[in-house]
């Protein structure tokens, strides 16, 4: 597949594959996304444990005074 314009001529594999990116720039990018996935999933990872540790509390709250937070 030939994608036309008026300065050159580019295939498909040119819009894929940078010919004149070097390969830390690409290591750059792929560390940047490995870093904010797993800050993500700490996130995630520590909204669910308060959540979970909430109704703990608010149950066990329940069960000893009769009341909630």
């Amino acid at each position: 597949m030939k994608i036309s314009s008026r300065r050159s001529l580019m295939t498909l594999s040119d819009l894929t594959c940078h010919t004149q990116t070097n390969y830390s720039e690409i290591l750059y990018v792929v560390f940047i996304t490995i870093k904010c996935v797993i800050y993500t999933l700490y996130v995630v990872f520590v909204l669910i444990w308060f959540h979970l540790s909430f109704i703990v509390f608010n149950n066990i709250s329940h069960i000893v005074f009769g009341g909630g937070l």
